[in-house]
């Protein structure tokens, strides 16, 4: 069972073997999903200065997990999401794709996994991330979604209830890192 503690001004995080297995293919499969927001451009965005100065137009997501990542500024105004989505989506995408990367960074390394409180924040960053997007495939969009969804767990199919699970060890993960690392904001308050 994964185990995360604060060592220094760092944070451990111990994974089992198949743990560790779970989140590489589960955080390389969100980084080719953050990857598909292609403008038909022969460069990638991180060299297209037209997209980086927000003169691209950036389409509105047809998959509904990358929609809430990148959701409309105003579902009700589709010309200012529009604008919104040209002048900001390029730095968020960039920047949620850095986060995802230091935590492939992180579970490359051997284990234990320290962490400096840097990372701690792009892991926790990615965390949240990648569990509105199992939020997303698993239609959990309110808390009462997410109620009604454990209530009658045992009727899910078992790939449906497998994404439960995941969702609840990320939920873990991010939860832990939190905790870790407020109690050691906390414990250099006190100083």
């Amino acid at each position: 069972m994964a185990a995360i503690d604060a060592r220094g001004d760092d944070v451990v995080l111990k994974l089992e073997d198949n743990e560790r297995t779970l989140m590489l293919t589960v955080f390389t499969d969100l980084a080719a999903l953050l990857a598909e927001d292609d403008d038909g451009s022969d460069r990638p965005d991180s060299e297209n200065w037209e997209a980086r100065l927000g003169m691209v137009d950036r389409p509105r997501p047809d998959d509904p997990a990358l929609l809430r990542l990148f959701p409309d500024v105003d579902p009700e105004d589709e010309e200012r999401s529009e604008e919104f989505r040209r002048l900001t989506e390029f730095d968020l995408q960039q920047a949620k794709a850095h986060n995802v990367r230091i935590v492939l960074n992180g579970l490359s390394r051997s284990s234990p996994i320290t962490l400096s409180r840097d990372e701690v924040l792009a892991w926790m960053k990615g965390l949240n991330d990648l569990r509105l997007v199992l939020a997303v495939r698993l239609g959990i969009d309110t808390e009462e979604a997410q109620e009604d969804k454990y209530a009658h767990r045992s009727e899910l199919d078992e790939s449906e209830d497998l994404t439960l699970t995941l969702y609840d060890f990320v939920t873990w993960i991010q939860d832990r890192l939190t905790t870790t690392l407020l109690a050691d904001l906390e414990g250099n308050d006190e100083e």
